[in-house]
C-alpha cells in the first residue's frame, strides 16, 4: 500500500493597501458620493413631486454610477491571499475565481523593489493604478509589459514566467514568499534533490 504524502501548500497573506492606494480608492469613491449629492438635495426639495426634469442630474447620476461600478470590479478582483501548492501558485481574490500559474511556467523570482515608484514615475499604461491595489497590465517605461495582481508598492516580487508577461505581486512577508517559491520551483524541478536533502 503506498501512501502519497502530499505537501500541505504554504500560504502567504497580501500586503495591506499602500498609502497611494488607500488615497486614490477613497477619493474615488469621495467624488462618487459628492456626485450624488444634487440628486440627493432634488429628492430633498420636494421637486421630485413636480416631475420638474433636471438634465444635470442624469449626468452626475451616470457617472457616480460608472465610478460606483469601477470601484466594485476592482474590489472583487483585489487579491486577498497567495498559496503555493506542490504544483501551482494559487492567488486568491475576493469575489472570482483564483488565478492558477502552473509552477512549470514559472522562470524565476525576485524581489522587485525598483518597481516600488510606480505608478508616479515610469507607467506608460494600466488597468488599474490604486483602485484597491495594483491590479492587470501594465506597460512600464523601463522593463515592458507586467501583469499586476498587487496592493503594496514597497512589498512587491517579481515572477517570470515562460510565454507571458511577468507577474507582479505584493506578499505580506516578500521574503518569507521568495524563500517558500524558490523552494517549491527546485522541488518541482529536481525532485530526487529535494528528498535528498530532507
Amino acid at each position: 500500500m503506498t501512501s502519497t504524502n502530499k505537501a500541505k501548500p504554504l500560504s502567504f497573506g497580501v500586503a495591506p493597501l499602500d498609502r497611494y492606494a488607500e488615497r486614490i480608492t477613497m477619493l474615488i469613491a469621495l467624488i462618487g458620493a459628492l456626485l450624488m449629492l444634487p440628486i440627493l438635495f432634488w429628492y430633498v426639495s420636494g421637486l421630485i413631486r413636480y416631475a420638474i426634469p433636471v438634465p444635470g442630474l442624469v449626468i452626475s447620476a451616470a457617472v457616480a454610477l460608472a465610478l460606483a461600478v469601477w470601484l466594485l470590479l476592482n474590489y472583487v478582483v483585489q487579491p486577498i491571499r497567495y498559496e503555493i501548492a506542490a504544483d501551482e501558485l494559487l492567488i486568491y481574490r475576493r469575489w472570482t475565481s483564483r488565478m492558477r500559474i502552473p509552477l512549470t511556467s514559472i522562470l524565476a523570482v525576485s524581489a522587485a523593489g525598483t518597481l516600488g515608484r510606480v505608478p508616479n514615475q515610469g507607467l506608460r499604461r494600466s488597468f488599474n493604478a490604486g483602485v484597491f491595489g495594483y491590479q492587470g497590465p501594465f506597460e512600464l517605461q523601463d522593463y515592458g509589459r507586467v501583469f499586476f495582481v498587487a496592493t503594496h508598492r514597497e512589498r512587491l516580487v517579481a515572477i517570470a514566467r515562460e510565454n507571458e508577461m511577468p507577474l507582479i505581486v505584493s506578499p505580506e512577508q516578500p521574503r518569507d514568499f521568495i524563500n517558500a517559491l524558490r523552494e517549491a520551483l527546485l522541488q518541482k524541478s529536481n525532485p530526487e534533490l529535494a528528498s535528498a536533502e530532507k
